[in-house]
């Protein structure tokens, strides 16, 4: 790496971890000599880095004592980080001769155009959770299909999928969803789960025994099948929770709570563990714009 590469990737780590909350205004960063045994460069390399970043806002060099995130550089560093963002966008644009007023209205298109996804699964706490995502993250219309937890190839029925123009589901009903998505002429992406949010869920679960409320007995099945095969077998208590007695301790982080029976119960509308990174994985985010994109530009 030369100087300005570390600069780029000092800058994206320290904004990267500023916006997921694991650095707040005056944290200590790593050491410069410490940050180039990690990155294997010159310690001169990252002393200039720090420097630029510095002049930036969004560091703050105390000789004798370290380097640290400026106390006050916080929302000017995360503006300039999509000010970049968007900068690459219309970069590349420009690489393909689209003017900046072409690339805006390609993009108008695209945002209002109106997607509809046929969402196929076999019980409500993960139909919950990825509809919940396709329509807030996505601004997809969603129709939930209902499947059994054994669907084969022809457990879709055509009229269910007919006023879609996308079938999206799991790993799980993957060969069903895309055998109907073909029959019926529709794209069929079929999700994965965010490695981030899987390691979260792995974290919550480790070295304790956990509750986790949940509202569909066939999640239930799911997830004991998962769970036999892991570490975590027969530390986990999955309860239904219209079965529920006496109140939940969420404070406590041993109780688990779907997104579907926290609808249920009225609580604030996340999946299983407080400020969660996405269920979608990156990838599946990616695919799923990519259809989205060629559908809407069709139109």
């Amino acid at each position: 790496m030369n100087s300005s590469e570390v600069q780029r990737h000092l800058r994206y780590r320290i904004v990267g971890l500023l916006h997921v909350g694991r650095l707040k205004r005056g944290d200590l960063l790593p050491s410069i000599r410490g940050m180039a045994r990690e990155l294997g460069v010159d310690h001169r390399a990252v002393a200039s880095a720090y420097r630029a970043l510095e002049a930036e806002g969004l560091v703050e060099i105390r000789p004798g004592s370290g380097v640290y995130l400026a106390a006050d550089g916080g929302e000017r560093a995360v503006e300039s980080e999509t000010a970049r963002w968007l900068g690459e966008v219309l970069l590349e644009g420009w690489s393909r001769r689209l003017p900046r007023t072409e690339m805006a209205g390609l993009v108008e298109r695209c945002a209002a155009s109106r997607v509809r996804c046929a969402c196929v699964e076999s019980n409500e706490d993960h139909m919950v959770a990825i509809a919940a995502e396709l329509e807030a993250d996505f601004s997809l219309d969603v129709h939930p299909v209902r499947v059994s937890p054994s669907a084969g190839p022809d457990s879709i029925a055509p009229h269910e999928l007919a006023a879609a123009d996308l079938v999206v589901t799991t790993v799980f009903h993957g060969d069903a969803a895309r055998a109907a998505a073909a029959g019926a002429g529709k794209p069929c992406v079929v999700v994965s789960l965010n490695p981030r949010f899987a390691a979260e869920i792995n974290k919550a679960l480790s070295g304790r025994e956990v509750t986790g409320v949940i509202a569909d007995p066939a999640f239930g099945d799911r997830a004991r099948e998962f769970l036999d095969v892991t570490p975590h077998r027969g530390k986990v208590r999955l309860v239904l929770v219209d079965e529920l007695e006496g109140p939940l301790d969420l404070e406590s982080g041993s109780v688990l709570v779907t997104r579907a029976a926290r609808r249920k119960l009225g609580l604030p509308d996340h999946h299983l563990v407080p400020t969660p990174p996405t269920y979608i994985s990156p990838a599946s985010a990616r695919e799923l714009y990519e259809v989205i994109v060629a559908l809407s530009l069709a139109d």
